[in-house]
């Protein structure tokens, strides 16, 4: 603590003080590389190592030719022994370890547990090719889960917008770090996919090692194996490739190559249309004139140069059966003919001889119908003379002939009494030699 009333120092005193305390401290540190820049034409090589059980980091370079004489090929994941002294880099304030010696102490915890995860899931069959999903040609609703405060989100929807605007964006912000990441990233691709996304783009910025592990996550990794959509990982982490990504439909290296992956450039559409329309047009053209060659072919046949000819052979046909059969009729009449003659003959030769008996026989049946229909009708005749007799004596004209006469009314029925009769009435008067019209003037009745 600075005595009281202590001379103020300057920014720059305060850490050359510091460095000087710093890079009187050598030790030897054990710890993973979570990081690894080794760009070709820096004067070192930085790291950072990791200490897991702790959740520490330590920034670290080594000078490249101290580098090359260690001869140590280390990658991230890598379980490093390190023996060297904190530094101070006084422009930016930031502290590092400067490695003097460096060696291999084996494969870190890691980077072995995400081996082994890879071989498990793999052994699965949730890598396989086969189990990857199509991605669909022109999505109409593309669904993107990432941070809403990354970089990465601006990155989709500016290559999206450029690309491909037709397209509907649905965004899930989740959180893409930390303990519940995991949880967090499966709601997200359950809510774009609930939403109707015809695809997913998983996508995050870059980050160290140990930034990136909720996308190395196993429940994580099997939730995007079991989704009904395809997801396209774009993890901007080039030089590992993190679960996620080997269970994925498609991986791409940055977010702005998943955005790309997934829309097509209006670019490339317009030119594939106007490639199927000329493709189009030339197909239709061959088969127009393949269509014009048939029928062109087809006004060389016969049935339609000479309509006749396909009636030909059944005209001569029917031409031979009418001379045959006008060759037929007359000697089939004059065989008719002479059969008839030969039956007549027969019938006159034979005549007699069938008549002679049928007559004999019917004066036979003549004689005894004469004798019975004598004894037969007498009686009916004695009967209709009676009744001739009393339909004589019962007749009107019997009456009429002796001096009587009827009178009828215009109906023609008989008048029998005054009482049928009016003043004025025409009646007809019949004698027994001609009938008379009366006008009635006058009815005078006569008491009984």
């Amino acid at each position: 603590m600075a005595e009281e009333g202590a001379k103020a120092i300057s920014v720059a005193d305060a850490l050359a003080i510091a460095k000087g305390q710093l890079e009187g401290i050598t030790v030897r540190i054990i710890g993973e590389v979570s990081e690894l820049s080794n760009k070709p034409g820096y004067a070192a090589v930085y790291f950072t190592l990791k200490d897991q059980k702790e959740k520490a980091s330590l920034p670290c370079l080594v000078w490249m030719n101290r580098f090359k004489a260690a001869g140590v090929d280390f990658k991230v994941g890598s379980l490093l022994d390190v023996t060297g002294r904190f530094s101070l880099y006084a422009p930016k304030g930031r502290m590092n370890f400067d490695v003097f010696a460096l060696s291999l102490a084996g494969e870190g915890d890691i980077r072995l547990r995400i081996a082994a995860l890879a071989k498990k899931l793999e052994a699965e069959g949730l890598m396989r090719p086969e189990a990857k999903r199509p991605l669909p040609a022109l999505p109409s609703r593309i669904g993107v889960v990432t941070s809403p405060r990354g970089a990465a989100v601006y990155d989709v929807l500016r290559t999206l917008r450029r690309r491909y605007p037709l397209a509907e964006i649905l965004v899930a912000g989740v959180p893409v770090e930390g303990v519940d990441a995991p949880q967090h990233l499966m709601a997200g691709l359950e809510a774009v996919s609930a939403a109707g996304a015809e695809v997913i783009l998983l996508v995050r910025g870059g980050g160290s090692f140990e930034d990136l592990m909720p996308f190395n996550d196993e429940g994580f990794a099997r939730h995007i194996a079991s989704m009904a959509v395809p997801v396209v990982t774009g993890i901007g982490h080039e030089p590992d490739t993190s679960i996620a990504d080997m269970v994925a439909d498609l991986r791409a290296s940055t977010p702005t190559a998943a955005a790309e992956a997934v829309a097509p450039a209006l670019q490339d559409l317009e030119a594939s249309l106007q490639s199927a329309g000329r493709r189009l047009g030339f197909a239709e053209s061959r088969i127009l004139s393949g269509c014009q060659r048939q029928l062109l072919s087809y006004r060389t046949y016969p049935l339609f140069t000479d309509p006749l000819s396909l009636f030909r052979d059944d005209a001569q046909e029917l031409d031979d059966l009418s001379t045959r059969l006008e060759s037929a009729v007359p000697r089939s009449f004059d065989q008719a003919e002479e059969r008839i003659g030969a039956a007549r003959m027969r019938l006159l030769k034979k005549g007699p001889q069938l008549v002679q008996p049928g007559l004999a026989r019917a004066s036979q049946l003549r004689a005894r119908l004469e004798v019975l229909g004598k004894g037969a009708v007498d009686p009916f005749r004695e009967q209709a003379a009676v009744a001739a007799a009393k339909l004589e004596s019962l007749s009107p004209l019997s009456v009429l002939s002796r001096g009587y006469a009827a009178a009828f009314d215009g109906a023609g029925r008989v008048i029998s009494s005054v009482d049928q009769l009016e003043a004025g009435d025409e009646l007809e008067v019949r004698f027994k030699d001609g009938i008379a019209d009366c006008s009635v003037k006058q009815i005078k009745e006569q008491e009984l």
